[in-house]
């Protein structure tokens, strides 16, 4: 799991993604108020509080690889043709913008950006 400060502000600039986020047991996120990374705990049974709580100390998501992939695939028939757009972007036109990630979080992470929002992650921001 990629936790390092270039993954956490791309996630954390990710709006669109960090909407989708509902918690669950084994999430990652990062609280941005006590600077920590740290897994997800069943804060409180109730849903909503541990929403509140999360907000509360300004967490900010961190999808898992598997998580990323999820986001896609209801646009492709199998994760293996998922795969292959995959494969098909590292080494197609934008095969120089995707050297530059050192994770398969952040590869994967461009990758939906990309893909789904048509956003490419330049000087610390998607744009």
């Amino acid at each position: 799991m990629d936790k390092s400060s270039q993954y956490i502000k791309m996630s954390e600039s990710a709006k669109v993604i960090q909407k989708q986020w509902k918690p669950e047991f084994g999430d990652f996120f990062v609280s941005m108020s006590l600077g920590l990374t740290s897994p997800c705990q069943s804060i409180v049974s109730d849903l909503e509080k541990k929403v509140s709580y999360l907000k509360t100390i300004k967490a900010v998501w961190l999808p898992r690889q598997d998580q990323l992939q999820e986001m896609l695939i209801e646009k492709y028939a199998t994760f293996w043709d998922l795969a292959i757009a995959f494969s098909n972007a590292l080494m197609g036109d934008n095969a120089s913008y995707f050297e530059k990630f050192d994770s398969m979080e952040k590869l994967w992470f461009a990758f939906i950006m990309l893909e789904k929002y048509k956003k490419k992650w330049k000087e610390g921001e998607w744009v």
